[in-house]
């Protein structure tokens, strides 16, 4: 895994690994299994779903980690409503333009009571970039606020929202919100950003030969240089955030996209 992923999916490992997997559990933007092979103790889980065709082979070659693996959009999901207690999500939803449909599914396939757990980019995700941090410094904001723009629209955020605005859309959807938090702080962000460029090497050599560090002395590196944003304690804002939400026992009537 790249340097940048690499820190960062283990912040999240440590959230998504405390949520209750009541079965049955769904897992919406498995990838290739990898996330959850780490993440979870409770395994397998149910099903995992996503649009990546290429990953789902890996996935399903993990069945200790999934019973069943699907081809399938979170906007329209194949499944009957109230078809699980557990639903989970590390980092995707965010990348979907039909957020409200998304949310609707969600809360659609999940029992009353179930558990919606999910990490998602907060609205300070461009801000605390490196990059954008760094045109700011020198008087520069509007290059600061485009190059915060470039990295949304590169990685596929359409949605980039503070806890308030995903707290709204949740219980629009019927997703009661339990738990919210921020995590990533500022300087986490601005080292994961550098570790983009200087993850350079390392991308070439997954592509050329199959893997992400040739030697074990740039692993030691690139660990002692980023554990500390690993280990650091929660940021009062940050980059990222953490949700859980419990499903209400009636169903809404407002569309999440809307006011």
């Amino acid at each position: 895994m790249a340097p940048h992923r690499a820190v960062l999916r283990a912040v999240e490992c440590r959230f998504m690994a405390r949520v209750p997997l009541t079965p049955p559990v769904l897992d919406i933007g498995c990838g290739d299994g990898h996330f959850a092979s780490i993440a979870y103790e409770r395994l397998p889980i149910d099903v995992g779903i996503d649009v990546m065709a290429r990953d789902l082979p890996e996935a399903a070659a993990r069945k200790d980690v999934y019973r069943e693996v699907m081809f399938a959009s979170a906007t329209a999901l194949p499944f009957a409503d109230a078809s699980f207690n557990t639903v989970i999500s590390n980092c995707v939803i965010e990348h979907i333009p039909d957020n409200a449909a998304v949310l609707r599914e969600i809360s659609r396939v999940l029992r009353p009571g179930g558990l919606f757990a999910t990490t998602l980019p907060s609205e300070l995700y461009p801000k605390y970039l490196l990059g954008s941090t760094a045109f700011r410094s020198v008087g520069l904001k509007g290059l600061g606020e485009r190059y915060g723009q470039l990295f949304n629209r590169i990685s596929y955020h359409y949605h980039v929202h503070p806890p308030e605005e995903w707290k709204r859309r949740f219980e629009a959807a019927g997703l009661e919100v339990e738990e919210q938090t921020y995590y990533f702080s500022a300087a986490a962000h601005r080292r994961f950003d550098l570790s983009h460029y200087l993850g350079v090497p390392s991308l070439i050599t997954k592509r050329l030969l199959g893997k992400w560090m040739l030697f074990d002395g740039q692993r030691r590196l690139f660990e002692r240089w980023l554990r500390p944003y690993y280990e650091e304690p929660l940021p009062e804002q940050g980059a990222y955030q953490f949700a859980q939400c419990r499903k209400k026992s009636q169903s809404p009537t407002t569309d999440p996209s809307h006011p």
